[in-house]
C-alpha cells in the first residue's frame, strides 16, 4: 500500500519532527481551553489516525460508549475539530459525520462522504492563501463532480444530492463494496475520519453489515477510519451488525475523570473567564471537582452554577462564595439525578431497592442473577420483559456495565447510588 506521508499546518514557530497531534496541545488547535482529561480516550483516537497517516487502510474502527453525561458529544467534537484543524490543501482531511440511520444505505453513507469533501473544501478556501488556490482547485465542488463520474460510470444516485437536501435512494442495489470500490478512485489523496454519534441507534439489518465492512475490514482502497459514540450498550448492537474482532484497545467505556482531571478542567474555566489569586482559584477548583465526582456532566452543571455566581458578584472568585457554589451546584445535581430516574423505568422505586441491594455488596456491582431476581415481582406485574426493562435503563443511564469477565452492572455516575438510597423509606 502507498504510504502517505501527512504535513500538517505549520505553527508560528515549527517544531521540528513534529507528529501529528502527538505534540499538540489540543487548546491550541480550535477547541474549548477548558477540554480536559480523557487523555487514554483521545490517544486511542490520535494513534487510528496515525495509522491511517502511515497508509494503513481498514482496521482502524473505533468505539467510545457509556451512559448519558459521559462526556461522549464533547470528545467526539474534540476529535473532529482536532480533524479538521489539521486539514490543509496539500493534503486534506475530512470529518464526517454519518447518522446511524443512514449506515443501512451506502449512498446515503456514499453521500455523506461526497458532502462532507465538498464542505471541507469550501471551509478551507476561505482559510487558504493565494498561493495555494490552484491546490484547492480539484478540491472546489468535488462533490458535483463525483455524482456526475458516478453518473457516467452506470450508478444511479438518483434523489441523493450536494448540499444537505434529502436522500431517498435507500433502495439502491449498488452494493457497497461496488460503490466504495469507485469512489475510491476519485478520493485519491483524501484522507475520512467517520464520525456516528448515537451508534446504538444503528439498524441491525444485513445490509447494514455490509456497510460496516467497508468502513472497517475493507475500505476498498478509501483512507478513512471510523468512530461510533454512542450509549452502554453500543459494542452489543455493533456485534449484532457484524463488526466484530476489533481490537481490544479500540473499545473505550467513558466512566469519570479523575479528581486531578476534573479540577484541571474548572481550573481552565476560572482562568479563561474569571479573576481570582492562585490560592482562591485551587481552593475553588479542589472543591467544585470534589462535588463533581468526576463525572461531565456534574462538571458542566457546577461549572454553569459556579460561573452564574460569580458573574453576578462582578466576575471575582471569592472564598466566600463557594459555599453558595457548591450548594447551587448540589441543587443541579440532584436535579440531573431526577431528570435521569423519569427517563428510566415507570416506576422509579425499583432503582432505589437496586441502589439499597447494590449498597450492600462490597464492590457496588449486581450480577445479572441479582438484577433478575429483584426485579422480577414488579416487571412481571406490568408485563415488561427483563431485557426491555435493562435495555431502557442502560439507555436512560442508571445502569452500566462494569469491567471485568464476568457479567455484571453498576449505578455509572458515583453518587447516584447515594443519591437513591437516600430516597429509600426508613
Amino acid at each position: 500500500m502507498k504510504q502517505r506521508p501527512f504535513s500538517k499546518p505549520q505553527p508560528a514557530e515549527p517544531l521540528p519532527e513534529e507528529v501529528w497531534l502527538r505534540r499538540t496541545d489540543r487548546s491550541e488547535s480550535g477547541r474549548e481551553p477548558f477540554f480536559y482529561g480523557r487523555d487514554a480516550e483521545y490517544g486511542v483516537f490520535q494513534s487510528a489516525v496515525e495509522s491511517l497517516n502511515d497508509g494503513m487502510v481498514g482496521g482502524g474502527t473505533m468505539i467510545f460508549q457509556g451512559a448519558p453525561g459521559a462526556g461522549k458529544s464533547a470528545l467526539m467534537l474534540e476529535c473532529m475539530e482536532a480533524v479538521r484543524q489539521h486539514s490543509t490543501p496539500q493534503e486534506p482531511w475530512v470529518a464526517v459525520s454519518v447518522a446511524p440511520g443512514d449506515l443501512n444505505s451506502p449512498v446515503d453513507v456514499m453521500a455523506a462522504l461526497i458532502d462532507a469533501v465538498d464542505e471541507e473544501s469550501t471551509r478551507l478556501s476561505t482559510l487558504t492563501s493565494a498561493a495555494d488556490s490552484l491546490k484547492l482547485e480539484r478540491l472546489l465542488n468535488l462533490g458535483k463532480r463525483l455524482y456526475d463520474d458516478f453518473s457516467e460510470r452506470g450508478f444511479s444516485l438518483a434523489g441523493v444530492s450536494v448540499g444537505g437536501k434529502a436522500h431517498t435512494n435507500k433502495d439502491s442495489q449498488i452494493s457497497p463494496a461496488t460503490l466504495f470500490r469507485k469512489a475510491a478512485e476519485l478520493f485519491e489523496n483524501i484522507n475520512f475520519v467517520i464520525f456516528v454519534d448515537e451508534a446504538q441507534n444503528t439498524p441491525v439489518e444485513p445490509i447494514t453489515k455490509a456497510v460496516l465492512d467497508c468502513l472497517h475490514r475493507d475500505s476498498q482502497g478509501i483512507f478513512l477510519v471510523a468512530a461510533f459514540f454512542g450509549l452502554s450498550d453500543t459494542v452489543d448492537v455493533l456485534h449484532k451488525c457484524g463488526l466484530s474482532r476489533l481490537a481490544l484497545d479500540r473499545v473505550l467505556n467513558l466512566e469519570p475523570l479523575s479528581l486531578e482531571d476534573a479540577s484541571g478542567s474548572f481550573r481552565r474555566v476560572i482562568d479563561t473567564y474569571y479573576t481570582g489569586s492562585d490560592e482562591e482559584i485551587s481552593v475553588w477548583s479542589t472543591e467544585l471537582a470534589e462535588l463533581s465526582q468526576g463525572w461531565p456532566q456534574h462538571i458542566n452543571r457546577i461549572g454553569i452554577a459556579a460561573g452564574n455566581l460569580i458573574r453576578a458578584n462582578g466576575g471575582a472568585i471569592e472564598r466566600g462564595l463557594l459555599g453558595q457554589a457548591l450548594e447551587k451546584g448540589t441543587e443541579n445535581k440532584n436535579d440531573y439525578y431526577d431528570h435521569r430516574i423519569a427517563a428510566g423505568y415507570r416506576d422509579s422505586d425499583i432503582y432505589v431497592e437496586l441502589a439499597v441491594a447494590a449498597g450492600r455488596n462490597p464492590n457496588g456491582l449486581l450480577n445479572l442473577k441479582e438484577l433478575r431476581n429483584l426485579s422480577a415481582q414488579e416487571l412481571q406485574r406490568t408485563g415488561t420483559s427483563f431485557d426491555d426493562f435493562l435495555l431502557e435503563s442502560l439507555h436512560a443511564g442508571l445502569l452500566a456495565p462494569a469491567k471485568g469477565p464476568l457479567t455484571r452492572y453498576m449505578f455509572p455516575i458515583p453518587s447516584l447510588g447515594d443519591y437513591l438510597r437516600s430516597q429509600s423509606v426508613k
